[in-house]
């Protein structure tokens, strides 16, 4: 390792302990980014049909939830 590499590191992490010092944090989101990012299950985009064997087995998790 020659001496204008070792320079070039050392430079290199004082720029990194700088940048992580100063540097902006990313924005927090807010209640619309999260509304947006949301999956909103619709099971007729899906192509599914519910049958009522299948909604027994789920409303009690739906009814639990909302």
């Amino acid at each position: 390792m020659s001496f204008g590499t070792k320079v070039n590191s050392f430079l290199a992490s004082i720029a990194g302990m700088l940048f992580s010092i100063f540097g902006k944090s990313p924005a927090k989101p807010t209640t619309a980014d999260l509304q947006n990012a949301e999956f909103k299950t619709s099971t007729q985009r899906l192509g599914i049909r519910f049958t009522e064997k299948i909604r027994n087995v789920f409303r009690f998790k739906w009814l639990r939830r909302s």
